[in-house]
Formats: C-alpha cells, sequence, structure tokens
C-alpha cells in the first residue's frame, strides 16, 4: 500500500510529534497507514455499533514495576521520566543498566548511583505495587497510560510536568482532539462568581474546548457539572486514586460523570491512595498541565485555588479571573488581574459571553 505524505509543515510537525510517541517509532508513511486505517476502522465499526479496539489498555507488568523503581529516586522527576523516554531507553533497561540513561552531571551520576544501589526488595516491592495497581484498574475498567501510549495527553507530555504514569477512569479520547481550559476557584464560590464561572464553562464547552477541573465543590464543580449540562466535555482531575470519591460530598455528581461519556476522570495517585494537602497541590499542577489558559473565578490571595494561578505563571499559560469587589475572599482576583505576566486579563462579572469566547480563541493560538 502506497500513500503520498505532501503535507504542509504544521501538519508535518504534529504527524511527526505523534510519531515520536509510539514504541517502535513509525516511518512516515507508515503512521499516515496507521493512523488511516485506525480512522477506518473506528468509522466501519461505529457503522455497526461497535467499539473500535485500542492497542494496550496498560503497560505490561515489568515495565509498570520499572517506572516505579524510578519514581522512588531522588531526582529523577517527570522530565527526566521524558528525557529518558525521547532517548528511547526503556525503563526495564534503564534499572538493569542505568549507563544507558542520557542524564549529564553530578545529578545524572547521582541517578545512576542511586539506581545501582538498588536491593532487590526495592524491585521486589514495585513489582508487586505493579501487580496490584493492574488489577484494580481491571476491576475498576480503568487504564493505566505511560509515555508512549498513543493516549497519553500531549499537552501534559509537553509541559514541565510530564508525569510518568496516569491512571484513567473514562474515556481519554475525551482530551485528545480540540482545546481545553481550566475553570478553578474557591470552595464558597459565591455569587456573582458562581453564576459567571457557570457562564464561562458553558461558553467554553459549547466552543469545543475541555473544562478542566479538580472535582472539588465550589468553582470546580460548577465547571464539571455546566460542562455536563450543555453536552460538553470535562476532565476531572483528582488529589487520590481515581478509585475515591474526593470530596465525600460530590458523590452524586461523582456517580453522575461516571456515567457520562464526556467526562473523564484522570489522576497522577495510583488506586487506592487518598487525598492530602501535598496531592491537593500536585492535583492542581496536572490541571494546570491540561489546560491552554485558567480561569480562576474566584479566590482570596491565601486560597488553594492560588497554585493553579501560580502553576500558570510557572507553565507560561494565560490565567484570567473576574474584577474584585473589594472583599477579601476576591482578593487573589486582583493580584491576578495585576499580573501582566500572566495576561492580566480581568473579566466583569456577569460579562457578556463574547467577551470570554474573543480570550478563548486566543489560546487557541
Amino acid at each position: 500500500m502506497h500513500i503520498e505524505t505532501r503535507l504542509d509543515e504544521l501538519t508535518v510537525k504534529e504527524l511527526d510529534r505523534w510519531r515520536r510517541s509510539r514504541r517502535p517509532q513509525l516511518s512516515r508513511s507508515d503512521a499516515v497507514r496507521t493512523l488511516v486505517e485506525e480512522k477506518l476502522c473506528g468509522k466501519h465499526l461505529e457503522r455497526q455499533g461497535l467499539p473500535c479496539p485500542v492497542a494496550g489498555d496498560h503497560p505490561t507488568a515489568d515495565r509498570l514495576a520499572a517506572l516505579y523503581v524510578l519514581e522512588r529516586v531522588s531526582g529523577f522527576g517527570p522530565v527526566k521520566f521524558r528525557e529518558m523516554h525521547e532517548a528511547q531507553v526503556d525503563p526495564q533497561e534503564a534499572v538493569r543498566s542505568p549507563n544507558l540513561l542520557p542524564f549529564r552531571g553530578r545529578t545524572g551520576e547521582k541517578i545512576r548511583a542511586t539506581i545501582r544501589d538498588l536491593s532487590s526488595a526495592d524491585v521486589s516491592s514495585a513489582r508487586e505495587r505493579a501487580d496490584e495497581q493492574l488489577r484494580r484498574a481491571t476491576e475498576s475498567t480503568a487504564a493505566i497510560l505511560v509515555h508512549g501510549d498513543p493516549r497519553y495527553p500531549m499537552r501534559v507530555y509537553e509541559s514541565n510536568n510530564p508525569v510518568p504514569v496516569l491512571y484513567v477512569r473514562g474515556d481519554p479520547a475525551v482530551w485528545l482532539s480540540g482545546g481545553s481550559v481550566a475553570v478553578v476557584g474557591s470552595r464558597n464560590t459565591r455569587e456573582p462568581y458562581a453564576s459567571s464561572a457557570r457562564s464561562f464553562a458553558a461558553t467554553a464547552a459549547r466552543k469545543g474546548k475541555v473544562v478542566v477541573s479538580g472535582f472539588a465543590v465550589g468553582a470546580d464543580s460548577i465547571g464539571h457539572m455546566t460542562a455536563h449540562e450543555v453536552d460538553g466535555r470535562t476532565i476531572c482531575v483528582m488529589p487520590c486514586g481515581v478509585d475515591k470519591v474526593f470530596p465525600p460530598e460530590n458523590r452524586n455528581l461523582w456517580d453522575e460523570l461516571l456515567t457520562y461519556a464526556g467526562a473523564t476522570f484522570v489522576s497522577e495517585f495510583g488506586f487506592g491512595q487518598r487525598a492530602s494537602s501535598l496531592r491537593l497541590r500536585k492535583r492542581n499542577k496536572l490541571i494546570v498541565a491540561f489546560a491552554q489558559g485558567v480561569l480562576v473565578a474566584q479566590s482570596a490571595s491565601d486560597g488553594g485555588a492560588m497554585n493553579a494561578y501560580r502553576f500558570g505563571r510557572e507553565q507560561r499559560k494565560p490565567v484570567a479571573t473576574f474584577r474584585s469587589d473589594g472583599h477579601e475572599d476576591t482578593s487573589g482576583n486582583t493580584l491576578i488581574g495585576q499580573d501582566p505576566k500572566t495576561g492580566g486579563v480581568v473579566f466583569e462579572p456577569a460579562a457578556d459571553p463574547t467577551q470570554y469566547e474573543l480570550w478563548l480563541d486566543r489560546l487557541s493560538c
């Protein structure tokens, strides 16, 4: 089968990015053929009312165990996992032969030395954990995604937080097309900020943007529920395992979204792990990694939602907010609106949705 690959520069760039995520890496012509065949497969089975098969819901136990081993190595953070992946070093090989790792300088030598010093008990413990996580994933009809899986979110992979393992309940296809925007804010989001957040989320979802948030009560729940109400898509980033409901007050929303095709739950924390203050903070960083931009609906300057603003600054993503009404619980809105590094975009509460559309369009540029 011969396929012409005369593509424009942008398409070639996107195609090459996708090719690099596959193992073994494909030639351009093979990549085009694979994409066409997968598309045709999907259309054919869709007409019959059948699901198109996907390759490998989970990594192998050995691969996952190797990733768990490396996660415990000091200095081996998410960016190092991406460097290892792009150097085409398999995690299992890295554990067996740390000299294969591409890391330079003292940090690289320290990482390699730490891996060499790992005990058989460390490796055995990681394998037990991998077996347990794979079992729980199967029981929860969930997926475990690692670098190289074509369903792994490219926006997260290219961020400064490309976590090596993601646990997913729902269809990862939710994030595979279109843009995304985070909607976050206080757990006690009040009027007019609650209505404004609802209007913004509805506008974003209707434009095809995925609404990303952290499943907390308040602004987060408004974002998720609104996306559902307008038949849009939403990503619920959890501060715990995706088999845990947190916060418990959102049990009804959890049950509703688990059965909604446009919603996906995702976490960097394994099955069975409970929420903690550290995981709540890391959850905010992953929310921002998923998104092209962030809306902070309402927050005090010391509120938890300000972590999303700070991670937005760190990841060089636009952050917008609504104008403060002078109360302490909107003091964070004032800080965000005065920050040119994140765009300094301030919407009036109850603004015309066309104002939201203009900002959302700029996120796609």
